[in-house]
């Protein structure tokens, strides 16, 4: 191969295609949404890395100028694989594409690449955290933000609503001791933060379990305390994600209501009330003894 000079772009000016760029000129843009997470630890990196090594030629990554060299703001993988297996130099156009974006449209473009990894393999705080970002930014709001990445606003919405928790609940979500769906089912019940980094405790020291009855405790202290002395008569029924019986119970129920157009609580006290008025009825046909 020919020694070719590696580029000294001009500021304010973008390299042409074909040219040289040194490794050294390239980082992991903050912007990026896995800016931070470690690399090369997993099966995946491995082969990645093991295929570069071996002559497979993979797509060429994107990032901007940033300061006196540029940020990777798409395929933060391709381009620690390469610089893994010992590249000296980029070629602009093969092996990288640079071009000039803002911070709004550098954050949406990596959110967009990732959005298979967001929704099956990021946590969801740093999900939450990077979308939040995003949403910030853009003048456009949730809403807008919601179409150009084609998932339904209310989705988004729920996201975000986890960013409501504790630092402390935070963390330990993040560290995957408590799920997505039971985070966010924390959050919309609006516990103050004193409470919720005495569950987060629980977690850490007793497990899921012992979380999950200390939470359906305070549940019910919650329901009792906002209903008026005397008004009603409440009656609570719990299905537990750890039996699969109940989750089928639960689902089935849920399914039954939208077809009846009703809200599941209320579909379940039609049932009850429906069962209660049958049996009542048979009660009055059986033969008096």
């Amino acid at each position: 191969m020919t020694k070719v000079e590696l580029s000294t772009m001009a500021k304010g000016e973008l390299p042409k295609l074909g040219e040289l760029l040194s490794v050294d000129k390239f980082h992991v843009s903050e912007l990026n949404v896995r800016a931070g997470r470690p690399f090369g630890e997993s099966e995946e990196d491995r082969a990645l890395i093991d295929q570069l090594r071996r002559g497979k030629i993979i797509g060429p990554f994107k990032s901007r100028p940033e300061g006196d060299g540029y940020g990777v703001v798409v395929g933060r993988r391709r381009f620690l694989a390469k610089k893994e297996a010992s590249a000296r130099f980029f070629v602009v156009g093969s092996d990288c594409l640079i071009e000039e974006m803002s911070d709004e449209e550098a954050r949406e473009a990596s959110l967009i690449e990732n959005l298979s990894i967001l929704r099956k393999e990021m946590d969801a705080i740093t999900r939450a955290t990077r979308l939040n970002e995003i949403v910030s930014f853009s003048p456009a709001g949730l809403r807008a933000t919601a179409r150009r990445l084609g998932i339904p606003a209310s989705t988004l919405s729920e996201w975000l609503k986890i960013l409501e928790l504790s630092p402390k609940m935070q963390e330990a979500v993040a560290r995957g001791l408590l799920c997505y769906t039971d985070a966010l089912k924390l959050a919309k019940m609006k516990i103050g933060q004193m409470k919720q980094d005495e569950l987060a405790e629980i977690l850490e020291k007793e497990g899921i379990e012992a979380y999950r009855k200390e939470l359906e405790r305070l549940a019910m202290k919650k329901l009792k305390k906002g209903a008026p002395k005397g008004k009603y008569l409440i009656l609570r029924a719990t299905f537990d994600r750890a039996y699969p019986t109940d989750v089928e119970l639960y689902e089935k129920l849920k399914r039954l209501a939208e077809t009846k157009q009703m809200k599941l609580d209320e579909y379940c006290k039609w049932v009850l009330a429906e069962h209660a008025r049958n049996q009542e009825h048979i009660s009055e046909e059986e033969p008096k003894k």
